[in-house]
């Protein structure tokens, strides 16, 4: 017996020799197509079958019946280039699929299981893991907890938790990207801007930070409120010191063109804070001037 065996063909009596043709794993009765032996180890030939066009081998796609170079000298990496774009392959990947449970309807009581496309992405993760952190306000030490890690890798396998320092950049990150789009929010508002703001202490610090809120009507008549600034503010509390800090908030948002008014607690100090600020703005701005 010789590696080359020669198949007879229908169209010629000349016998085309089939390369690397070992221990066949599959035949098919189609006198055109050629068993997938095994020397084809790769998986995407689970996706292709190998047929004979003329005198030449070709590789078949089972999906879209394209014909791509064959032989053994053309290798599989154009095979596997276009499994990625082939139109009419539903699933890329199993690995890339999960499981889903529905109900025909809400009498139903029988769970029906359904394989959906998947792509997990290690971005994603990051940047939820970072809202999550802010939202409930974790530490950020949790990143580093030998329990969440696990409780994490048996969610996601392929997600790889990150540093403390990874994460606190991924904040912040976030942080500039929320600020941006209240800047554009404000930008894009045509009216004035009335501001409210007051002190807020904590407790576990004992330090003092000013919180200043902005409430304008957007181009669509609907009220909104953002968060401008949170910021600590070095003790004592004089009406100077209140006075330059929420100035410093005004100007770097470029609002000091645009107040409407400016709201605060019934205070003496408040009160002087006022009188120091009325001397800074404009006295046109003001709604009431």
């Amino acid at each position: 017996m010789s590696n080359n065996a020669s198949v007879p063909t229908s169209a010629s009596n000349t016998p085309i020799a089939i390369d690397d043709d070992e221990s066949p794993l599959e035949t098919n009765s189609d006198p055109s197509l050629l068993p997938i032996t095994s020397r084809h180890t790769s998986a995407v030939w689970s996706d292709f079958k190998r047929k004979r066009v003329g005198d030449v081998i070709k590789a078949e796609c089972n999906h879209c019946s394209k014909l791509l170079a064959g032989g053994s000298k053309a290798g599989t990496t154009h095979l596997k280039d276009h499994i990625k774009i082939c139109p009419k392959r539903v699933c890329q990947d199993l690995r890339q699929t999960r499981m889903f449970g529905t109900k025909k309807n809400l009498n139903d009581k029988n769970d029906t299981m359904t394989l959906a496309p998947y792509e997990f992405h290690q971005e994603d993760g990051r940047r939820d893991l970072a809202e999550m952190i802010i939202l409930h306000e974790y530490p950020i030490s949790m990143v580093e907890h030998i329990g969440f890690r696990k409780y994490s890798k048996t969610l996601q396998p392929g997600f790889k938790v990150p540093s403390r320092n990874t994460t606190r950049k991924d904040i912040m990150k976030r942080y500039e990207l929320e600020k941006e789009n209240v800047a554009t929010l404000l930008r894009k508002a045509k009216g004035k801007i009335a501001l409210t703001t007051d002190m807020w202490t904590a407790d576990n610090q004992r330090k003092g930070y000013m919180a200043v809120t902005s409430h304008f009507i957007d181009n669509t008549w609907k009220l909104q409120s953002r968060i401008i600034r949170f910021l600590y503010v070095p003790a004592p509390h004089t009406a100077e010191v209140l006075a330059d800090a929420l100035k410093e908030s005004i100007q770097s948002w470029n609002l000091d063109l645009r107040l409407s008014s400016i709201t605060v607690d019934n205070c003496s100090t408040n009160d002087a804070m006022m009188e120091i600020l009325k001397g800074v703005f404009p006295y046109g701005s003001l709604l009431l001037r």
